[in-house]
């Protein structure tokens, strides 16, 4: 018996959206989830596949990968509407391109992010907030910046990485990923393992109920105007599987609608990172001024 590919495994044809991909992905895995009488080997299946989907290393081709010869490439499909006529045309991937820096790095004008700050991709480090640590805290943002090098950075070249950015307004963001005149603004959690619905604003687990870090962007949008500003909340597991805790959202809650925050595990944020900051129209600039900005903020 020949294996079955990614698409039989979800249940979907080859020819299906990325959305119907995804809503595929949530009903295989609840119903495969060892907490919901599944089997940890079909649950294991339904990860893969879903991965063999959706994360590539290139962040820009995943619609053709699996498509048949002479078949048209699918739309896809993001954690919100952010243009995506930008991804339906074959071309190379911008976000490959050699990287460009806004101001040249040849501008002695420009004296705000020297030339080796500029070429840095992590700026920041874990660090601790007043008087005292929160070692939980430091060990998350550690992990996460871990997996952003290793599963994001890599992958677009002229994406930068600044941690610990504050507000003047008094909120704290953990993470901020920048590409191009895309900015991405990740704050973590940790849960155990297991099946999670969220609707918008909790996540329910059995009969426990978790509210994820409530964070405003506001204020970054307004002092980064050229930029396309989201916000995504990292929910990640005490065991390091990337792909625990299972999150679906309600109908009423999904992300594409605008209206809920993004609250995803590690491999689902990766997904949507490479996606958001992968298909903007300048993945492969640097914009130096921003990263110089960011990095005066930070705590």
């Amino acid at each position: 018996m020949s294996t079955p590919s990614p698409y039989e495994i979800l249940g979907v044809t080859p020819s299906a959206s990325m959305e119907e991909i995804k809503i595929a992905y949530r009903r295989a895995a609840r119903a495969t989830h060892p907490d919901l009488g599944g089997s940890e080997e079909k649950f294991k299946q339904v990860q893969q596949a879903f991965q063999d989907i959706t994360e590539l290393e290139n962040p820009l081709s995943h619609d053709q990968t699996f498509q048949k010869p002479g078949e048209a490439p699918r739309a896809g499909f993001t954690a919100r509407p952010f243009d995506e006529r930008l991804r339906k045309t074959p071309q190379q991937p911008k976000a490959q391109m050699s990287t460009e820096y806004v101001p040249a790095l040849s501008d002695a004008s420009f004296t705000w992010l020297s030339k080796e700050l500029s070429e840095q991709r992590i700026h920041g480090e874990p660090r601790k907030r007043g008087l005292f640590a929160n070692r939980a805290r430091l060990v998350r943002e550690a992990t996460t910046i871990n997996l952003l090098s290793k599963n994001v950075l890599n992958v677009l070249p002229a994406a930068r990485l600044v941690n610990g950015v504050s507000s003047r307004q008094g909120g704290h963001y953990e993470h901020i990923l920048v590409a191009g005149y895309r900015m991405a603004v990740i704050n973590t959690m940790t849960l155990p393992e297991g099946y999670y619905s969220f609707d918008g604003n909790v996540l329910r687990h059995g009969n426990k109920m978790t509210q994820p870090p409530v964070f405003n962007i506001s204020a970054l949008q307004r002092n980064f105007m050229q930029m396309n500003v989201m916000a995504f909340t990292l929910v990640l597991s005490p065991t390091g599987n990337r792909h625990e805790p299972v999150i679906e959202y309600h109908r009423n809650a999904d992300p594409s609608l605008g209206t809920s925050p993004n609250v995803l595990n590690a491999a689902g944020l990766v997904r949507e990172l490479k996606l958001f900051l992968g298909s903007g129209p300048t993945p492969n600039v640097v914009d130096r001024a921003a990263i110089a900005h960011l990095r005066e903020a930070m705590y």
